[in-house]
């Protein structure tokens, strides 16, 4: 989420961003000045600048007291409308009211504090908590704000897959249904290795950690684990950064922020209150947590070399120069993002500005919230995506080899299109089946009044073209993308185990939609994998997949989107003229390679480390 300052220039106005996020067009002498002249202006006025009271209403004058323009029934809200009929080519069908899944995040907005926490929404998590093969729903529950600005929190419901789109809401069977803190995002990943997926809810407040037990029950073991969180936490992820086999956890921090009713702030054409900026506040930092090995944590963020002025939204985790060691990206609001390359000896290098990935194409940091990664051109180096805010492009990053990366947003034909809108849930998935990784966006903004945009926002929907390009297809998506939504989480998974993957999108105080793939894999495969000797979650595997003369690679990631977590399977569709039995090469995390021949289609298969050919 960034801030703007205004800037007359030549008998026209400039909008920027924080003095290291403006987007310029124009000749270079201009721009320097420009940026000489933005500086010398916010020191002297301050960009997003936080009015304590008394605040200045619309007219310019001075106000000591509540006005209309604090009171949140006030403001004015798009109707989302009616979506359009169904065509027989839209991509997504919108069948939430068939799975009986029936949720809303809810932000406390209503309170009329115009605080920051109620605007970032939560995610989603697509993930078999119970090992019977489906893939099952939760979703995170956000919380109230009291009329004297206390915060609590709403716990999150699961539900559980029974097939045929029907999803049961499990959550007082499973314990889920107790109180925590105001939650935001969510992580799964095994930590202890007995077979079932662990959660990890962050939260404005005490994130918390449940151990999963046998798929039956979910316990609190944050005091236990040693893995209590206090302050504002965003997204994370579960990777193995020591390689001894045991998923350690990354949890992004915020903001160091605190409730304060005497704070007002206001946008800067009308003066009228509105949330505040984020430039206005310190970040919170990161942390790293590293497994024990028997259920518990110990925190080593102070010598692993993690920055302390990240304020992160989005965290991805892999391999990204191949040299079999975890790293981490971070996608960090108004300030440059985070590229933290693992090593032998424990301790993170942060290169973000070296690989070329802490910007945009100059280099500005820019206000960025959601990620992926994956390999989108097929070259079998993985790739980053991250959403922005508005007035920004979202930034495409093509991975050349040992973690160095290409700006491509314009020559791959994703400029422009989602610059009046504020990014979040993202990612990669062959929605259309062909082999080639196509790319959502779900968008809505966070300021009710200082905003270009409209509140509620388009979600959008790219089609990768045989030139690698990409196309945007919204409009032949489905009847729920022709309407705007105050989007934010989301996740990919193929809920329906057709070989097409599904789309689920949380989005704020509306209620979580369930779009199922209407596009059928004429043959597929679905794998999932299990590590022995590294990660049991094989987060930092490559898997390769080449048929049909095209190489298709899909990476085990953790964490990805906006405060989500995708379905773990890897999923492929293999071309028509490719038939029988297929052949996989699996690099796992550490770097061995394995090859996987004679794998059956049409199915999901499970791949243990040590059980292949080794390929080395």
């Amino acid at each position: 989420m960034s801030q703007s300052c205004e800037v007359e220039f030549d008998g026209s106005r400039r909008t920027f961003r924080d003095p290291f996020a403006l987007t310029f067009t124009g000749h270079l002498p201009e721009t320097v000045f420009l940026v000489v002249l933005l500086f010398g202006f916010c020191s002297a006025v301050g960009c997003g600048k936080i009015d304590s009271l008394p605040s200045v209403s619309s007219d310019g004058s001075v106000s000591h007291g509540a006005g209309p323009g604090d009171q949140f029934e006030h403001l004015q809200f798009e109707d989302v409308g009616e979506p359009r009929e169904s065509q027989a080519d839209d991509w997504f069908e919108d069948v939430t009211k068939l799975t009986g899944v029936d949720f809303a995040y809810h932000s406390g907005r209503q309170a009329g504090h115009f605080t920051m926490v109620e605007t970032f929404g939560g995610g989603v998590a697509l993930f078999d908590y119970d090992v019977d093969g489906d893939v099952d729903l939760l979703c995170i529950g956000g919380g109230d704000i009291s009329s004297t600005l206390e915060f609590s929190g709403r716990p999150p419901t699961l539900y559980r897959n029974d097939g045929d789109w029907v999803f049961v809401d499990v959550t007082h069977e499973v314990g889920l249904d107790q109180s925590i803190d105001y939650s935001h995002g969510c992580a799964v990943g095994d930590y202890d290795r007995d077979g079932f997926p662990d959660l990890l809810i962050t939260c404005f407040g005490k994130t918390v950690l449940f151990h999963n037990v046998e798929g039956q029950r979910f316990e609190d073991v944050s005091r236990s684990a040693n893995a209590q969180i206090e302050g504002w936490s965003t997204a994370a992820c579960f990777a193995d950064v020591n390689a001894d086999g045991w998923p350690d956890l990354y949890v992004a921090g915020y903001l160091k922020w605190e409730p304060d009713a005497e704070r007002r702030c206001s946008a800067p054409k009308s003066g009228l209150r509105d949330v505040c900026m984020p430039g206005n506040f310190p970040g919170a930092p990161d942390r790293l947590l590293i497994n024990q090995q028997n259920g518990t944590f110990i925190d080593q963020t102070a010598t692993s070399g993690l920055l302390a002025d990240g304020k992160g939204l989005g965290v991805v985790s892999g391999d990204f120069n191949l040299d079999g060691w975890i790293d981490f990206f971070v996608a960090n609001d108004v300030i440059q993002n985070h590229l933290y390359l693992g090593s032998s000896s424990g301790h993170f290098k942060e290169q973000a500005v070296w690989a070329g990935v802490s910007g945009n194409e100059f280099g500005i940091p820019e206000g960025s919230m959601g990620v992926d990664f994956s390999d989108y051109d097929g070259d079998g180096v993985g790739d980053i995506f991250v959403t922005n805010y508005e007035l920004e492009d979202n930034s495409l990053y093509r991975g050349s080899g040992k973690g160095l990366f290409n700006h491509r947003t314009i020559p791959e034909g994703l400029a422009s299109v989602c610059r009046p809108y504020v990014g979040f849930g993202t990612g990669f998935a062959d929605f259309d089946v062909d082999g080639r990784l196509d790319l959502f966006v779900v968008n809505g903004h966070v300021a009710y009044r200082n905003r270009q945009s409209t509140y509620r926002q388009p979600a959008l929907v790219f089609r990768q073209t045989e030139t690698g390009r990409f196309q945007d297809v919204s409009k032949t998506a489905g009847p729920w993308f022709s309407v705007n939504h105050g989007g934010r989480g989301a996740a990919v998974g193929d809920l329906d185990d057709d070989g097409a993957p599904d789309l689920v999108v949380s989005c704020l105080d509306e209620p979580v939609s369930i779009l199922r793939n209407r596009r059928k894999a004429a043959n597929w495969i679905s794998v999932k994998l299990r590590g022995t000797d590294h990660d049991v979650d094989a987060v930092g595997a490559r898997v390769q997949l080449v048929v049909g003369g095209r190489n298709q690679t899909r990476f085990v990631r953790g964490g990805g989107s906006y405060l989500s977590y995708f379905d773990p399977r890897l999923l492929f569709a293999i071309p028509d003229e490719a038939v029988g039995e297929v052949e996989l090469r699996i690099r796992w995390p550490g770097g061995a390679e394995e090859l996987f021949s004679s794998l059956a289609t049409r199915q999901v298969c499970t791949l243990v480390e040590g059980a292949g050919v080794s390929a080395e």
